[in-house]
């Protein structure tokens, strides 16, 4: 990719905030016929340019990180079959990371921006449930998780363990604020996607200078809303059900059929969805608070509904 090239990169970034319904709008923009958004939903590739996405320390997925785009000539490739299409990319941990903002705009100064926030205390917990889902969350509770997240991300753990921290929004919409003028960022809420999915839609095809074709409904803003059990023995789980040495073996000598029975057999019965109790919501609406003047002014509408 030739980084002198600005229209060798996306036209526009769904940015964030992660578990606020980036994929739903991947998902609806997909559909449309002037738009191409490659199939590596989360490329990362300004976030991750030359380094590697495998954090030094704590769980993570192998696979999910396989798939984040670390090279130019790599992310090139992923905009061949684009043509004339308006290119597009959807990397929810842009938003949290302290230098892709920077990044995408020394190559796209004119980039359009698409920022989801969501209530933070909730986005928190839905971050929480996906890694208790995928068998990535080592502590027996949300409270204990937090307890432990200062020390996750002082050693190096990956970015997506800052269940409290990345919801902090005001200092990183300030990040793209510094280097895109603000009529190049739109600012969504998750619950409009949920609640007025239309509007938003239409929002967003304004912002793009896209027609407005009709709108598709057929993903979830959210998988971890529906979310009907965790499992019972998250560390055997992960092991059987993500890539890697076992699973490889596994699916070399046993039939699809046994590797069923084996997998229920050794997981066990699922446990009930954690539910985030009202006494660590009150506390984290509390310590979200003190961010509500700046980042009201910045999106410029009320949130009372987040701190109610």
């Amino acid at each position: 990719m030739n980084a002198l090239d600005p229209a060798s990169f996306p036209d526009f970034f769904i940015v964030g905030a992660a578990k606020a319904g980036t994929t739903a709008v991947w998902h609806w923009l997909r559909q449309h016929e002037n738009v191409f958004l490659p199939d590596v939903k989360e490329p990362g590739y300004f976030a991750f340019n030359n380094v590697s996405a495998r954090p030094e320390k704590g769980p993570c997925d192998p696979a999910y990180v396989a798939r984040i785009t670390t090279d130019s000539k790599s992310y090139s490739s992923l905009y061949r079959a684009a043509g004339s299409r308006l290119k597009g990319e959807a990397s929810p941990f842009y938003l949290s990371h302290p230098s892709a903002a920077y990044a995408i705009a020394r190559v796209r100064p004119d980039a359009r921006i698409i920022v989801i926030l969501r209530n933070p205390v909730e986005r928190a917990f839905s971050q929480y449930l996906h890694h208790v889902r995928d068998g990535l969350e080592p502590s027996r509770s949300f409270e204990a998780a937090l307890d432990a997240e200062p020390h996750r991300l002082a050693n190096r753990w990956s970015a997506a363990y800052g269940y409290m921290a990345n919801g902090h929004y005001p200092v990183q919409i300030a990040r793209f604020l510094a280097v895109f003028p603000k009529d190049q960022v739109l600012f969504l809420e998750y619950g409009a996607l949920q609640c007025d999915p239309e509007e938003s839609w239409g929002r967003i095809c304004d912002h793009l200078n896209l027609h407005r074709r009709p709108i598709v409904l057929s993903d979830r803003v959210n998988a971890t809303s529906t979310l009907s059990q965790v499992p019972g023995r998250p560390g055997i789980s992960r092991h059987l059900t993500h890539p890697g040495p076992i699973q490889s073996t596994l699916k070399k000598i046993i039939s699809p059929q046994i590797r069923t029975r084996m997998r229920q057999y050794l997981e066990g019965p699922g446990k009930a969805v954690p539910r985030l109790s009202d006494a660590t919501r009150a506390a984290l609406t509390q310590k979200y608070m003190q961010d509500r003047p700046q980042l009201e002014a910045l999106v410029g509408s009320s949130l009372d509904h987040w701190y109610a």
